[in-house]
């Protein structure tokens, strides 16, 4: 099984009012999104080049050549570019992400420097699960299995939930800890109605201020242990995130952390809970 998505990214960063592209290119300007996690590598660390509004690719172009370091503590880590994945990371093991650091950010493209700062928030708190074993029978093809389907989808699920009394933004992330056999054997016809369902569900949630958040089993791709993390969303990141939801035709900047440049630098805090996906 592929690892899930673990991130939420926003890249719909458009031209600053009153710059012409030829202008926004002559500076050399770019975006930045950076986002770190408690507990985790620092691996997350992408510059793209500014699109226009119209006439240009709907892919990102990618920089691959800029110097990108991170500060803590008044010591700074150098980040390279990783081809497999497109983004900067630390190579080394010396740079842990705990909850009450602040980092530095600096991206030296050419001859703009661009800076930010974010600071690690507290993890998210309460977080429980429904039950800690969620039962998938064994799927066979066979009369009426459509139906079947159908209903497990909607009874065969676990709930997350986190406590929220601050009415903060939080995610939820789903991981495969251990896999196990494949849900649905690799040649089992799927029927439309159940396939509909099954993918209209995403390994990660969008940022809520909700205090829970269903998985459905059927969406998962193997029995095993699962791991749901939810993340506490900090500040500057939800600015952005608020930005994105409001009315399409408002051509504002979102907003932006990044001094002498576009985009993001966030850091997230999380806990987890686990559960087994078992046959009986």
């Amino acid at each position: 099984m592929k690892a899930p998505l673990k991130y939420i990214l926003f890249a719909a960063w458009i031209l600053a009012p009153g710059c012409t592209q030829e202008q926004q290119l002559l500076e050399e300007n770019f975006v930045v999104e950076a986002f770190l996690f408690t507990g985790e590598p620092v691996n997350n660390i992408t510059i793209k080049q500014i699109q226009p509004l119209t006439g240009g690719s709907s892919e990102p172009v990618l920089i691959k050549d800029a110097k990108v370091t991170i500060t803590r503590n008044q010591i700074s880590y150098d980040l390279t570019y990783v081809d497999s994945t497109g983004r900067y990371a630390y190579p080394g093991t010396d740079l842990i992400v705990n909850t009450g650091d602040r980092f530095a950010l600096q991206v030296v493209k050419g001859n703009r420097v661009a800076n930010a700062e974010t600071v690690v928030p507290e993890p998210a708190s309460g977080v429980t699960v429904s039950s800690d074993t969620l039962v998938i029978p064994l799927i066979q093809i066979r009369l009426g299995i459509a139906e079947e389907l159908a209903k497990l989808f909607n009874t065969g699920r676990v709930t997350v939930s986190w406590s929220n009394a601050e009415n903060q933004l939080h995610f939820v992330a789903i991981e495969n800890v251990v896999e196990g056999d494949l849900i649905f054997p690799a040649d089992f016809p799927i029927p439309k109605q159940t396939l509909a369902l099954v993918q209209s569900f995403r390994y990660i949630s969008a940022p809520t201020t909700d205090t829970s958040f269903e998985v459905p089993g059927l969406s998962l791709d193997t029995y095993g242990t699962y791991r749901a993390k939810v993340y506490r969303v900090n500040q500057e990141y939800a600015d952005l995130y608020n930005n994105q939801v409001q009315d399409s035709r408002d051509l504002n900047e979102p907003p932006s952390n990044i001094r002498n440049a576009l985009g993001i630098f966030s850091a997230f805090a999380s806990d987890a809970v686990t559960f087994e996906v078992t046959k009986n």
